[in-house]
């Protein structure tokens, strides 16, 4: 049994026959399919091996057993748990309890890396602008104050 969490809450589950038991047809019968035989009808391969996959409601349990030939019912033994049924037998179980409360809704892509990458280019242009400053003030030529004309003397008194 192969069970995978599905859209909207849904459970995909895929259950299995393994050739040994020597049927020519193989049917899941149980509560999500009101036990009906013609809902259920598992595909055999080239191995011999009977499969069939559903989509089920993630949350809960589910009781089914297989129908083999039509006449014979037969546990898949590698369910989750087995309950005692109203026929003196008892029903295979599968649990998708733990599919609905590990499965978290995908988070939103922050954009956190966006700004970390803004971030750093914006430190690399300061960073730029800083250089290109430095290298302008060292390239410049020193020049000395202008000297102050006669005139400009006699306005500042």
């Amino acid at each position: 049994m192969i069970k995978s969490r599905a859209a909207n809450d849904k459970a995909s589950v895929t259950l299995t026959l393994d050739p040994r038991v020597s049927a020519q047809t193989a049917a899941v019968c149980g509560e999500w399919n009101g036990w009906s035989a013609d809902i259920g009808v598992m595909r055999r391969d080239a191995e011999g091996r009977f499969s069939l996959t559903v989509d089920l409601d993630a949350g809960r349990t589910y009781r089914f057993r297989y129908l083999l030939d039509g006449e014979r019912w037969d546990n898949d033994w590698a369910a989750d748990a087995y309950v005692p049924n109203g026929f003196g037998g008892d029903d295979s179980v599968v649990d998708l309890t733990g599919l609905a409360e590990a499965v978290q809704p995908p988070l939103k892509k922050a954009p956190v890396k966006k700004q970390a990458v803004n971030e750093q280019a914006v430190k690399k242009q300061a960073v730029k602008k800083e250089t290109v400053q430095a290298t302008k003030k060292l390239a410049a030529p020193a020049t000395k104050p202008a000297k102050k004309t006669k005139q400009a003397k006699k306005t500042t008194k």
